[in-house]
């Protein structure tokens, strides 16, 4: 099972991941906003890896993540990551630069910000 610390890192090698498109011309930004996703799902998977719990799913990490009242605050915005993420990539969604920027960078550095001091 990865540690904390390899959960950090994870998260911060996908954020060079999505940091390295540029979101005006790429044309992947529905891997952009994946790439985000996952990074959040790193910030939640280190807290959880330092309470010692390391789920297999996304709805075993869902349960998790309701356990601990310390995550309720990233909770929504955790959930819009994911659906934003799945309508990329099952619905064909297209974000559009400014929504990438303006909407889900935001819900990601907010759960980023929360995650760090609890670590």
């Amino acid at each position: 099972m990865p540690t904390k610390d390899e959960h950090v890192l994870q998260a911060r090698h996908n954020r060079q991941f999505w940091f390295s498109h540029n979101l005006d011309t790429t044309p992947y930004r529905d891997w952009v906003v994946t790439g985000i996703f996952y990074e959040a799902v790193h910030w939640v998977e280190a807290f959880l890896a330092g309470k010692g719990t390391h789920p297999n799913t996304h709805g075993q990490r869902n349960a998790e993540m309701s356990r601990y009242s310390e995550l309720d605050q990233i909770l929504v915005d955790y959930d819009v990551l994911k659906a934003d993420s799945e309508n990329a990539r099952y619905a064909c969604y297209l974000h559009t630069a400014e929504d990438i920027r303006n909407d889900i960078v935001p819900m990601l550095t907010k759960i980023e910000a929360h995650v760090l001091p609890l670590l």
